[in-house]
């Protein structure tokens, strides 16, 4: 009997690849730390929830039910609010949840595990009120919560349109929308976009309308320079990109505020790979490290294939592209001509894309006093008085200062403090190891298992050419 086919990740990706293996007969175990599939785009309110009747969430319903159908297929067998939380033999997958723990063994294993957020630290980013775009979104679409009071949504990329727009059509008052990169750097992208996605540009475009319609205040070339509040919330600094990619203080303003929103880009969450032993590659037009792939998306361990944002920033439609590309690789058949021609078209734009959005510099907010690593509170000077600030090797600081040993093991915080401290990403491979459990898990359920498996992530990540 053929073993199954493992998931990790039930959003767009994985619930395309796994549609597509289903449908052709293979067994599928599909995976995903969330209580209800669709991950962050189709993101879907509870059954015994309701919506209010003035709620008009951006939420694609219809395309989610459709895919959704793959859950009720025979040979499925779907794990929700569960975590693969290692790889400690090959094609074995370890996981915990709801359902209990235990191993299972995988003829292929495909990792589509999603993005996460940039974090960009300022002076009372920490402070109540105070949330991210997903979390934002997350809220909404999974809770039906929207803030009451003024809110402000700043960021870099288009999560701050989704946001924006979400919250606008969910009837929030928002104070001002404000986007790091400047409008003139981002018409080509949307000339190119007319051509390699019309329906990806009209979505945006619309997005845009809607804030524009809505009379918010939309500024580019600006960004958080502070938040202030007593015990929560009060008021916000809001100021225009320096050439240095710092906020010009002396421009700066301040809106009072009780909900600042923000969502400065995001990265592949690619620990899942590494922890598999995935040789990566920093790709700045994939937005960070992401595992290096074939033409069929198999990364460099053998059966292991990787697909969707976890695998480069790309958003839902690069996604379902990919499930099926991968799907049509695992069974051994060619995909068919027009998609891997749509595929090549939208990818080479999302790459396009993602540098568009980038900034000439890094933005920099934080001053000395910022906490950089919240799970530790340990602040940017406290890091840049570390002796191996200085050096070449993140994981080093990280064992000298605690940066990153927290809960969130350095997702949230790493990447800061590389980008503060001035850490060459391309010179500096030595990046922390992921290791085992890749999330926290309960002890007895660790204990139920044999060893938590080596580090097998490989010791370099190289830069791309």
């Amino acid at each position: 009997m053929t073993d199954p086919v493992v998931i990790i990740g039930a959003g767009p990706a994985g619930l395309s690849c796994a549609a597509e293996l289903a449908q052709a007969g293979r067994e599928v175990v599909l995976i995903d730390d969330n209580p209800i599939a669709g991950g962050q785009y189709f993101r879907q309110l509870p059954t015994a929830y309701g919506t209010a009747p003035n709620a008009r969430l951006l939420r694609d319903k219809t395309r989610f039910d459709e895919l959704a159908k793959v859950l009720t297929l025979q040979g499925v067998r779907y794990l929700p609010s569960t975590i693969a939380w290692g790889m400690p033999d090959p094609r074995t997958i370890a996981y915990a949840g709801q359902a209990g723990s235990g191993r299972i063994r995988a003829s292929n294993v495909v990792i589509a595990t999603g993005a996460q957020e940039k974090s960009l630290p300022f002076p009372g980013w920490t402070l109540p009120g105070v949330i991210s775009a997903g979390g934002c979104l997350n809220l909404a679409k999974a809770h039906g919560l929207v803030p009451n009071g003024r809110m402000v949504i700043a960021g870099n990329g288009p999560l701050v349109l989704v946001a924006a727009a979400t919250m606008i059509a969910a009837g929030a008052q928002i104070e001002a929308v404000l986007e790091a990169q400047l409008d003139r750097k981002l018409v080509t992208s949307a000339l190119r976009g007319l051509v390699a996605s019309p329906k990806i540009l009209a979505t945006g475009l619309g997005y845009r309308a809607r804030i524009l319609q809505s009379g918010t205040p939309f500024k580019t070339g600006w960004m958080i320079a502070e938040a202030r509040g007593k015990d929560c919330l009060q008021v916000v600094a809001i100021a225009p990109i320096g050439v240095d990619g710092r906020p010009v203080r002396k421009s700066q303003r301040w809106i009072q505020a009780d909900t600042l929103v923000i969502g400065y880009g995001l990265l592949p969450g690619s620990e899942t790979a590494r922890v598999m032993g995935c040789r990566m590659e920093l790709k700045s037009e994939l937005n960070g490290v992401v595992p290096q792939r074939s033409a069929e998306l198999e990364t460099s361990v053998n059966g292991v294939y990787a697909i969707g944002d976890g695998a480069g920033i790309g958003g839902a439609e690069i996604g379902l592209m990919e499930g099926k590309i991968a799907a049509n690789a695992i069974l051994r058949r060619s995909s068919p001509a027009s998609l891997k021609a749509r595929y090549d078209r939208l990818d080479r734009y999302r790459r396009f894309l993602n540098l568009a959005y980038a900034t000439s510099k890094p933005l920099i907010a934080a001053t000395a006093d910022t906490i950089i690593c919240r799970c530790e509170e340990i602040t940017l000077g406290r890091l840049a008085a570390d002796p191996n600030s200085d050096g070449d090797n993140l994981n080093a600081l990280k064992i000298s200062s605690r940066l990153g040993m927290g809960r969130c093991q350095g997702r949230n915080c790493l990447h800061v403090a590389s980008k503060l401290l001035g850490f060459d990403a391309e010179a500096q491979p030595a990046h922390p190891r992921a290791r085992p459990p890749l999330r926290p898990v309960k002890l007895a359920q660790l204990a139920a298992d044999k060893d938590a498996g080596a580090a097998r992530e490989p010791d370099e990540i190289t830069a791309s050419e």
